[in-house]
């Protein structure tokens, strides 16, 4: 069973991406204010990589959501993009061993700010 979303009370930013090398790219060689969420859109549904860390300066953790639920933790911070592009298709295939209910708090305004991103 895998961790449940460390920080549920934080907002998230989300910014789109329709590319699985971009987001790979993105998760695993570069670190984000602690409020940075990624969406995929795709045919099956919407996952979400919430940035789940506990510091910019640590590994990067991301809870993934689909609709309603926690599917996965990974820390992206440790892979590859070979090894990121391959977890991201893994989630995107199909149903994995985790389903935490979850409501993640997601800023609409595009215009967002918050204490964790000045």
């Amino acid at each position: 069973m895998c961790r449940r979303l460390l920080h549920s009370k934080r907002r998230f930013s989300l910014t789109d991406v329709d590319c699985v090398a971009e987001l790979a790219e993105k998760l695993s060689q570069r670190t984000w204010t602690l409020c940075t969420g990624f969406r995929f859109r795709s045919a099956r549904g919407d996952l979400l990589f919430l940035n789940d860390s506990t510091s910019e300066d640590g590994a990067q953790e991301y809870a993934v959501i689909r609709g309603a639920y926690q599917i996965e933790s990974i820390t992206f911070g440790w892979c590859s993009v070979e090894r990121s592009v391959q977890l991201i298709r893994e989630m995107l295939a199909g149903p994995l061993g985790c389903r935490v209910r979850m409501s993640p708090l997601i800023d609409p305004d595009p215009r967002h700010v918050c204490d964790l991103c000045r």
